[in-house]
């Protein structure tokens, strides 16, 4: 189960840990996630709105980002850090 997390918690670690290639052409930010130069995924990076994102919107996030629902709460709580989530997709292959 995914923890409530604000919008502007989410987006933090998505930029800062994941720091996916961010497209701004449309009204919400997209980010396309590369590892070693090949496209793995996209994810929509949510607004900094301080409001807590509710599970069904954070839980298609983690899918986007490939990441399990402990695994996603790990990266937005600060404990698992960037190299870690790439060094995770490395082992679930792209």
């Amino acid at each position: 189960m995914i923890r409530d997390f604000t919008e502007k918690e989410i987006r933090k670690a998505i930029l800062n840990k994941v720091n996916p290639k961010i497209t701004h052409k449309a009204k919400h930010w997209k980010g396309s996630i590369y590892l070693d130069n090949i496209f793995i995924s996209k994810v929509k990076i949510p607004n900094e709105h301080i409001r807590v994102m509710k599970e069904k919107k954070s839980s298609f996030i983690a899918k986007s980002l490939r990441l399990e629902h402990d695994k996603f709460n790990e990266l937005v709580e600060c404990s698992l850090k960037g190299p870690q989530y790439y060094k995770l997709q490395k082992e679930l292959g792209t």
